[in-house]
């Protein structure tokens, strides 16, 4: 199973849409249930550094390597979760 990581923070309106289609996602695909999303939110965490530079929020990590970058659509989490299914 992959390390997923998705970067964030409060307030960000794009980062509200992609914490909602991972709800949605979950909801519509029982598969996608169990997918676990370690959340980091980059102005709470102290000394905050990232795996590897990133501008743009939301941010998704797959094993500790940029996947998905800023504007994001639902079918893109969907394929980032995906990752994160058991075999």
């Amino acid at each position: 199973m992959a390390n997923i990581t998705l970067y964030h923070f409060e307030g960000c309106p794009a980062c509200g849409h992609a914490k909602e289609w991972m709800k949605e996602l979950r909801a519509e695909k029982p598969e996608l249930k169990a997918v676990e999303v370690e959340m980091v939110d980059v102005h709470k965490t102290p000394n905050f550094v990232p795996p590897e530079p990133f501008y743009y929020v939301p941010t998704f990590f797959v094993d500790g390597k940029k996947v998905l970058e800023g504007a994001v659509s639902k079918e893109e989490i969907e394929k980032v979760m995906r990752r994160g299914i058991t075999a």
